[in-house]
């Protein structure tokens, strides 16, 4: 049966956030929460929302804050349901300190044989934990060291969870980039794709992808699939000419820093 990118990646998000927080279903989503983890949004945000109405909006808000603050949390994402309308929403939380994000969700249509340079080495994270650690020092969006350090402590958390495969690139012995292999079931990602600043993009990002895609034929997975944000044409053009397409879009919204 053939899927949709955005059903699909829907469902990995769910268990890739669960694999460092915990869940409770609210009234009008999911809650994923961790106590260990407060300033990590994967960690902390509300998922699966679904407001039939838009004069409930102001409802499910309460209801997600509230259930956070109960526990000294904040609420750091929202992510609403496939099929939601979006509009009244992202108003209603724009006034609220969120900021949209709109990702271009995309599949994999077709397996592209990829030179490889022998001056990038690819290596499994878990073998490589400190190199790893100074790859996530060139992740975008960690604004705070609490951040950045709870962050990085997360993604470490994750190396020892089986369906997530994370390799680090490593070029005259150097950590210059990352990229993972994540699979739910019959259904694989392609994701947490880091460069270094000052790195040769292109060239550590195919290395990554080829390895990665190999990978994932090896295991003669029929289903993968990624997520680019809109504005990095960049990012699209590279994960199009690994043989992935366009096959709609996602929306979340980012709580602002404090």
């Amino acid at each position: 049966m053939q899927r949709s990118s955005v059903d699909s990646l829907l469902r990995t998000s769910q268990a890739y956030c669960q694999q460092v927080c915990d869940k409770q279903t609210l009234e009008y989503g999911i809650a994923f929460y961790s106590e260990r983890f407060p300033r990590v949004a994967e960690a902390n945000q509300f998922r699966e929302v679904w407001i039939d109405d838009p004069a409930r909006i102001p409802e499910a808000f309460d209801e997600a804050e509230a259930w956070f603050a109960e526990r000294e949390l904040r609420c750091r994402r929202w992510a609403p349901a496939g099929g939601q309308a979006s509009d009244e929403v992202m108003t209603y939380l724009a006034d609220r300190g969120f900021a949209l994000r709109t990702y271009r969700t995309m599949m994999l249509t077709q397996w592209v044989d990829m030179p490889f340079d022998g001056e990038v080495r690819i290596l499994p994270a878990r073998a490589m934990r400190a190199a790893f650690r100074t790859t996530l020092e060139h992740m975008p969006g960690l604004v705070s060291p609490q951040e950045r350090e709870q962050a990085v402590l997360a993604m470490e958390e994750r190396l020892d969870d089986p369906p997530y495969d994370m390799f680090v690139a490593l070029q005259q012995n150097k950590p210059v980039g990352c990229c993972a292999l994540y699979q739910v079931g019959d259904v694989a990602r392609v994701m947490d794709l880091t460069v270094a600043d000052g790195a040769v993009g292109d060239q550590i990002a195919d290395g990554l992808l080829a390895h990665v895609l190999g990978l994932a034929r090896r295991l003669a997975i029929k289903h993968v699939y990624t997520q680019v944000p809109v504005e990095n044409a960049e990012r699209h053009v590279l994960f199009a000419r690994v043989g992935f397409v366009a096959d709609g879009e996602l929306i979340e919204f980012e709580r602002g820093a404090e």
